[in-house]
């Protein structure tokens, strides 16, 4: 049997290669160019006599449950006025990712291991191939011209098969069974983890030119981590009709990502992005907001640190060394988005409410549909306090196994990654917005997240649940 072993945790930042030095120093160069023009354009800005400019910061936390994956972000946000027409608005992000998510097996409990039956068949479709292709090779005149001479070549190749396989099945599916039943962890019904350790650093850029009632923004951002690079350019054009009543809006965005595999390579990877949008007003207290968008994915689309097992390969001797393969997605994803909001402000309870509905759908199967309602509510003159609920519903990507059938006969596609299985996610929090000052405003929320499988076989300790805090402060000049 071939075995592989699990593939190796993102490259941290106390195990960089010379490549990663430098990626690391041209990274910090970059965030320090950002920086340094944001602080020029905050001087132009004052010198020009804009307003209505704002600065800002957020810190958050995601935290999974039983010290799963943890995120901590440091976010800087900016939206200053070059000229009366002209603005510029971008935001830097750093990004601290540790602890561990499921490799892709389900919990040594529900490992299956290699039947007597797929051996022997396997094995007899084997040994009878190579006594006939053999014998036909040194005799072929012979039995191509006497067909007592085929038909005693079938029938010693049949009895040759049989007997090997018989031998071969035994032997195998003993040492599959011991190699199963004396793992340590075999009654364990937790998902197997792996562990990861990296950072990122995002800045993206925008500069939206006004012109009567057309808008034009392009744009561009950056992101970069250990195992993951990419540059991203936005166009984006909105119209503004029925005294300013009417908003319509289209735009295009291209991502050129490079993404390092199961073999530590750098593969390629492409998205790109059409958006059509409908603002409309109806009266003074309520809009519609409709957009459709249409997504292109291309290149390399596996999650390289996913792995699959099949009932036909033996199970590795501990649930964190995997015997497992890399999985394999299609190098195309198509997928089509429609999101639809109403938002309504109501006199007497001094509040709004925001209500969405959004719609999924791609090339891999998946069907996915989610619902969330937003209120916010002003107390006094300077405190809002914002509650929402979401809830989100997905099936299962046509390629998604919990476990591969046959490892010497894989589909074309698999994955075994949770986020392709079919389930729900419910999310609930609280924000509370508090501008102290006349020109400084903080806020602080917090969100409860929970995932769910739905199709009876994936564990449930494979979905995580997670609590997301933050922190931000942003003023206005």
């Amino acid at each position: 049997m071939e075995l592989s072993a699990s593939r190796p945790a993102p490259v941290g930042p106390c195990e960089r290669s010379p490549a990663d030095e430098a990626r690391l120093a041209r990274r910090r160069r970059t965030l320090a160019l950002t920086l340094a023009l944001l602080l020029l354009l905050l001087r132009l800005n004052r010198a020009l006599g804009q307003s209505e400019d704002d600065v800002g910061y957020r810190h958050s936390l995601y935290q999974e449950d039983d010290h799963r994956i943890k995120v901590s972000t440091d976010n800087w946000q900016f939206d200053v006025g070059l000229r009366q027409n002209v603005r510029v608005t971008g935001e830097v992000v750093m990004d601290a990712i540790s602890g561990a998510t499921p490799n892709g097996a389900p919990p040594p409990s529900q490992w299956s291991y290699v039947t007597f039956n797929n051996l022997f068949q396997n094995a007899y479709k084997a040994n009878y191939g190579n006594f006939y292709n053999q014998n036909i090779a040194e005799n072929q005149d012979l039995y191509y011209s006497n067909i007592e001479s085929y038909y005693d070549l079938t029938n010693n190749a049949a009895q040759y098969a049989k007997t090997q396989a018989f031998t071969v099945a035994t032997n195998s599916a003993t040492s599959a069974y011991q190699t199963l039943t004396n793992n340590p962890n075999l009654h364990r019904n937790k998902v197997p983890l792996t562990g990861m350790n990296d950072r990122r650093v995002a800045f993206s850029i925008a500069l939206p030119v006004t012109f009567g009632p057309h808008q034009v923004t392009p744009s561009f951002s950056y992101s970069e981590e250990s195992d993951y690079i990419s540059y991203g350019g936005a166009l984006n054009y909105s119209l503004a009709l029925n005294e300013k009543n009417t908003l319509l809006s289209a735009g295009w965005s291209h991502d050129q990502d490079s993404v390092r595999d199961d073999n530590l390579e750098w593969q390629p990877k492409m998205t790109d992005d059409i958006l059509l949008g409908l603002v409309q007003l109806f009266g003074p207290k309520a809009y519609l907001t409709v957009n459709a968008t249409l997504g292109f994915e291309h290149g390399y689309l596996n999650d390289p640190y996913r792995s699959v097992i099949a009932a036909t390969n033996f199970p590795a001797a501990t649930p964190d060394d995997l015997a497992g393969f890399a999985e394999k997605r299609p190098r195309h994803r198509n997928s089509e988005i429609l999101y639809a909001a109403w938002t309504q402000f109501i006199t007497p309870l001094n509040g709004s409410y925001e209500v969405g509905y959004r719609f999924f759908h791609d090339s891999y199967g998946i069907y996915a549909n989610t619902l969330d309602l937003n209120w916010h509510q002003k107390v006094g003159k300077h405190l809002v306090i914002s509650p929402m609920v979401r809830y989100y519903i997905q099936n299962a990507a046509s390629f998604y196994y919990l476990e591969v059938p046959d490892y010497n006969n894989k589909p074309d596609f698999y994955s075994s990654d949770y986020r392709l299985s079919e389930y729900e996610t419910i999310a609930g929090g609280l924000t509370i917005s508090w501008r102290f000052y006349k020109h400084l405003s903080i806020d602080a929320g917090y969100t409860r997240y929970v995932m769910i499988g739905l199709d009876g076989q994936t564990s449930q300790s494979a979905y995580p649940s997670a609590n997301l805090y933050s922190l931000g402060l942003r003023g206005w000049f």
